[in-house]
């Protein structure tokens, strides 16, 4: 009897030291809350219901952005019918708001997609403004903008009214808005279905070379919670 119970204790402890193992290693490879993204407090309502949408936050003079562009390109290309990607131009100060006004401008005007690389290369590489400063302010440099509009076949001197337009303006306000209500901490950021907020600044990025390429995986992961969560 000894000589069975012995072998049988040891295959146990052996068979639970798997067992143990298999659910840590599970539990390491997910996402976690706190460590990969964040739960918003409140949640922000989507545009559209019938899709989850995921938001980026980013600034067309932010070097991290103008790097992430061509990922998150990539990424888009195979993103479900489900799904939809959205952008909101974050502001925290003036040179920001001016830069943020080129984007609804060229938005509205239906132009976004010949004006939207055009604006992040001129600023990363040809250090271009689009702005001038006078005291503590940056004010839009409209000639400046109604030749980059013309330059790629939009009507420049439409884009450079609408700067300062009601229209813009209440757009401005709104992205505003959102940007609190994510809780923006800085860019690129990426939130999905206005609960959640990818940040590369949190605790699991620490230390990570592809932190953007993570970020789009712990989207990935968000994005199928929340398919699974409607369901």
């Amino acid at each position: 009897m000894n000589v069975v119970v012995a072998p049988l204790s040891r295959l146990f402890a052996l068979v639970f030291t798997l067992l143990f193992s298999l659910v840590a290693c599970a539990e390491d490879g997910q996402f976690k809350a706190g460590q990969h993204y964040q739960v918003l407090p409140q949640a922000v309502p989507q545009k559209d219901d019938s899709r989850i949408e995921v938001t980026e936050m980013f600034w067309y003079g932010c070097g991290h952005c103008y790097h992430f562009e061509p990922t998150l390109n990539r990424w888009k290309e195979k993103m479900p019918e489900d799904v939809a990607l959205l952008k909101i131009p974050a502001i925290w100060q003036p040179l920001m708001e001016v830069h943020a006004r080129m984007y609804y401008v060229a938005d509205t005007m239906g132009v976004l997609d010949r004006l939207h690389a055009p604006i992040f290369n001129a600023i990363n590489n040809q250090r271009k403004m689009f702005a001038v400063k006078e005291g503590r302010n940056w004010n839009p440099d409209l000639k400046a903008i109604e030749e980059l509009f013309n330059a790629h076949g939009a009507d420049g001197a439409k884009a450079a009214k609408l700067m300062n337009s009601f229209t813009i303006n209440s757009r401005v306000k709104q992205g505003m808005a959102n940007q609190r209500a994510y809780q923006l901490s800085g860019t690129p950021e990426v939130v999905v279905a206005g609960k959640y907020r990818i940040s590369t600044s949190l605790p699991g990025f620490k230390g990570k070379s592809n932190g953007q390429e993570l970020m789009l995986q712990v989207a990935d992961y968000l994005i199928a919670k929340e398919r699974a969560e409607r369901s």
